[in-house]
């Protein structure tokens, strides 16, 4: 009888550690499953590439994909929006932050300035950045030695696509609920 109430309360511990490795699987589903090419076109057209048929042909495939992982993982159809706005951003987020870092930028600035994170204030920015927002972000820059002055409007064009992919990713995230 012991051995058996030992058996249950062990099952029991392991539970959560199960349910967040399933959720962890929804969550990467589709970053996993986006070829490297794909993933650098979708980062490329995030920080304004490409032409418009391009980008509607990424985003076509990324819906295919991402179709898959719903039904895979049974995301209800209320959360399908949401979870492929998640994935469209994460892909982003990803591409974006490697990118910036080879400029000599750190994304983890803009995430300290901005607040993002799991359990960040993680602003809004799926519209727009305000000027205090953009400021922020020049001075943490600033205050890490950056010489601002020689980079490019290109350069700062990925740091704001990566600020609003970070909080997309964040803020559907949540709204994900895993």
């Amino acid at each position: 009888m012991k051995a058996l109430m030992a058996g249950a309360a062990l099952m029991l511990a392991a539970l959560p550690g199960a349910v967040a490795a399933q959720e962890g699987e929804k969550l990467d589903c589709v970053a996993l499953s986006v070829p490297g090419d794909t993933k650098a076109a979708i980062g490329e057209a995030m920080a304004g590439g490409g032409d418009e048929a391009s980008r509607e042909a990424l985003f076509k495939d990324l819906a295919s994909i991402t179709e898959a992982c719903v039904t895979r993982h049974g995301i209800t159809a209320e959360q399908k929006g949401p979870y492929f706005d998640y994935s469209l951003a994460r892909i982003s987020r990803e591409w974006l932050a490697n990118d910036i870092a080879k400029l000599g930028l750190s994304p983890a600035v803009v995430d300290k300035a901005l607040d993002f994170g799991p359990t960040g204030a993680n602003p809004d920015l799926s519209t727009e950045m305000t000027e205090e927002q953009i400021m922020k972000i020049v001075q943490a820059y600033v205050e890490t030695g950056i010489d601002i002055d020689k980079l490019d409007g290109a350069v700062w064009e990925k740091v704001g696509a990566y600020a609003a992919a970070t909080s997309i990713h964040w803020n559907k995230r949540k709204l994900l609920g895993y």
